[in-house]
């Protein structure tokens, strides 16, 4: 298993970012609207792990309420048609569903995940780590179950009320759907989710 470490991306900026143990360069694939989305390989693996940040004119809490309601997930994920959650295990920790309606003839997809909390006040920081539970609940007819995600999100607070949004994902989608169709899903997810999260909470494109 990769081991999973937080350490300052190489953007134009300085900020925290998951990385594994075995890397390779980052590419920048897309760069539109004030998200920069970058791919890179991943041992073992056909699918691209990708990351993207954002910078939005919102408090720190007020994005963070919208990213904690699990039912306005839908409203703003890419592709996501239906969320819920399953349990609220701890102020930290909640299990939640989701279905992802891809694009055809490629099956949906339904995850089962525990996110969890973590603050980081000394840096102005609050992440969410994704850990999949894929036999939480059982199998859904029409659905392929997705059993591995490492995913992270960190909201960083800036000055004059501005949030800075940091997303990171790789996930095995299982099933057989070709890489490229989700390689290049991997490029639209983090730029239309931060688009249109953007978008919900202060009702700009850019």
């Amino acid at each position: 298993m990769r081991a999973v470490l937080i350490i300052l991306l190489s953007f134009s900026f300085c900020f925290s970012s998951v990385l594994y143990a075995e890397q390779s360069p980052w590419l920048l694939k897309k760069s539109q609207e004030g998200i920069p989305v970058y791919t890179r390989k991943v041992a073992g693996s056909p699918i691209l792990e990708y990351k993207a940040n954002v910078i939005i004119d919102t408090p720190i809490a007020k994005a963070i309420a919208l990213f904690e309601d699990e039912k306005q997930i839908p409203r703003w994920y890419y592709q996501c048609v239906h969320s819920e959650l399953v349990k609220n295990e701890d102020p930290k920790n909640k299990v939640i569903y989701l279905i992802l309606h891809l694009p055809w003839p490629v099956v949906p997809r339904d995850f089962v995940f525990r996110r969890t909390r973590t603050e980081d006040p000394a840096n102005k920081e609050i992440s969410y780590s994704l850990t999949a539970l894929p036999d939480r609940l059982p199998p859904v007819k029409g659905m392929i179950r997705v059993k591995t995600i490492e995913s992270i999100w960190i909201f960083k607070s800036l000055a004059q009320n501005q949030t800075e949004i940091f997303f990171q994902q790789h996930t095995d989608p299982a099933g057989s759907i070709p890489a490229s169709i989700m390689n290049q899903i991997g490029v639209n997810t983090p730029f239309y989710s931060l688009k249109n999260f953007r978008k919900l909470i202060t009702g700009k494109n850019a």
